[in-house]
């Protein structure tokens, strides 16, 4: 009986997988996303994925069609006769389902999470990819409503704690945008570029399964209807790939998803938000610093990304990071000296803010690697010339609306401390500084929040899917009886009938284990008698029809 089912499930099995793997292939290959090459080596990676659910059912239909064959040819009312019980007669069924849900449970926590890595990633990479190839073959490529042509383009590994998942760096760029009937209405030329793919929740799409990608064009000239413009940097409007974040617990093991609710940081996602929390909490104790420097010294010194130490003068600071004027000159004073000359350039402004400047997406300059800088913006400003001079002469002076100095970073950094520290030591300090403040609207209690959210979210999906799987693997076990006992109980009827009354009850299990989990993923543990519900309903469901079975 064993050899009978163990053909027949192995045949079903091998049937079944291999449809539903040519099926889960078909679309990326019809929408040009697969070359028929890389199509077969999908559909190779995507059958152990497909196993999940392809033997289940395939151990009960295997399973239904064994005993069957068996009832209906009186074998059994032959193994009865000769005194074995039902349960002599299930052991082999019993075996089976043991052993198959022990090999689908090792499937689903090592085997299935890599290969569905492998998949995901083959899809989102070979998107970009055949815009790179496109590219590199000297064409344009076709991204949203522009056409890119670049002189040389590579990839450029993502660095850690930038929320990237796949970088490439474009050099001699130009770009063509088209109105609705196909005219050119904006001619771009830049030095480099910029192509990321990105999670969605990195632009503000609430999507978890799904990227972005984004071009950032840099140093670039455009023609936008006849007029010649230049600006810094630009950044087109997403567009979107669908499914192919591969930061996320489904692809990850059984040891994996363990040591994630200890170190939740290892997703990128949470990572970026804990290192954005440890940027504001630094930029509060800098903020302290710079407030006592101008109190008891009157001025607080900086480095600008050239190396040149920036000196700023001011009484002190109010509401909205604004610098209070120096009561000598009622002006806020700055000096910039430089150790590649003599003397220094000395600035006075009517007014003027610092602020502290975010990371956010910029992959040029990771955020796990970054100092903290900050932005010093001056209205109203008089250039005074070389050092010595005095404030109140009117000799030398050059007026500008505004004199903005980015890049600024503080004496006192504490940046390197807290981006050492661990999710829970991070927010342990957020918390902290929050209480102490009272300022339980700020941007530090905001990003805490946001951050302790992301992390309830994240443990809630770990659980989510250690059940889920744990759950499948049981189910295997419970379908595998189901076929068994509905066989015994309707000997006289057609297999597929047969089959069809194991099969509808298995079907609402696996609804059921894919329903509670997302119902756990989203709201918690009020899902989890939902997730196994199924498999409960479903062992019910085989223990009545034993009891039937046996009664005659």
């Amino acid at each position: 009986m064993l050899v009978e089912m163990g053909k027949l499930i192995a045949l079903t099995t091998a049937v079944l997988v291999l449809v539903i793997a040519f099926a889960a292939t078909v679309k990326p290959l019809a929408d040009g996303k697969l070359t028929p090459i890389e199509a077969l080596r999908f559909m190779f990676l995507a059958i152990p994925p497909m196993l999940a659910y392809a033997l289940p059912f395939a151990a009960c239909f295997g399973t239904t069609l064994a005993y069957h064959r068996m009832a209906s040819d009186n074998e059994v009312v032959a193994i009865k006769a000769s005194g074995l019980s039902h349960g002599a007669i299930l052991m082999p069924a019993v075996a089976m389902g043991v052993g198959l849900a022990v090999v689908l449970g090792g499937l689903n926590e090592q085997v299935i999470p890599r290969f569905l890595r492998s998949m995901e990633s083959m899809i989102t990479r070979n998107l970009i990819q055949m815009m790179v190839r496109t590219m590199e073959r000297g064409e344009a490529a076709r991204f949203a409503d522009l056409e890119i042509h670049a002189d040389r383009i590579g990839r450029v590994p993502p660095q850690a704690g930038s929320g990237v998942i796949d970088q490439y760096l474009m050099r001699g760029v130009t770009a063509i945008a088209f109105d609705g009937k196909r005219r050119v209405e904006t001619d771009v030329a830049a030095q480099q570029a910029h192509l990321w793919l990105v999670p969605a929740s990195t632009v503000g799409i609430d999507e978890a399964d799904e990227a972005v990608a984004l071009i950032r064009f840099e140093d670039l000239t455009y023609s936008d209807r006849g007029d010649l413009l230049h600006q810094g940097q630009f950044t087109t409007t997403p567009v979107r790939v669908p499914s192919p974040f591969n930061d996320d617990p489904k692809f990850l093991t059984f040891g994996e998803l363990r040591s994630l609710k200890r170190e939740p940081e290892r997703m990128n996602w949470i990572e970026s938000q804990r290192l954005e929390l440890a940027r504001r909490l630094a930029a509060r104790e800098a903020a302290r610093a710079m407030e006592y420097g101008f109190a008891n010294e009157g001025s607080v010194r900086f480095r600008d990304p050239l190396g040149q130490t920036v000196v700023v003068r001011a009484r002190g600071l109010s509401g909205q990071n604004r610098l209070i004027p120096r009561r000598e000159s009622n002006r806020v004073e700055v000096e910039v000296m430089s150790t590649e000359r003599v003397g220094s350039d000395r600035l006075a402004a009517e007014s003027g803010t610092i602020e502290p400047e975010s990371a956010g997406l910029d992959p040029t300059r990771p955020i796990d690697q970054s100092s903290l800088s900050f932005t010093l913006t001056l209205t109203n400003v008089v250039l005074r010339g070389a050092a010595g001079l005095d404030l109140r002469e009117d000799t030398g002076q050059t007026a500008f609306p505004q004199r903005v100095m980015r890049g600024l970073r503080p004496a006192r950094d504490t940046l390197d401390r807290l981006r050492m520290l661990s999710v829970e030591q991070v927010l342990a300090e957020a918390r902290a500084e929050v209480e102490s403040s009272g300022q339980k609207a700020g941007t530090i209690a905001a990003a805490a929040d946001q951050l302790e959210t992301q992390i309830e979210k994240l443990k809630r999906e770990i659980v989510s899917k250690q059940n889920e799987r744990a759950a499948m693997a049981g189910s295997c076990l419970v379908m595998v009886l189901t076929g068994a006992v509905t066989a015994l109980r309707l000997r006289n009827a057609l297999p597929l009938v047969v089959y069809l009354w194991a099969f509808f009850p298995a079907l609402f299990t696996i609804i059921l284990i894919n329903s509670g989990q997302q119902v756990m993923h989203k709201d918690g543990l009020i899902g989890l008698p939902v997730l196994w519900g199924g498999v409960a309903g479903l062992m019910v469901y085989t223990a009545v029809t034993l009891v039937r079975v046996a009664r005659h």
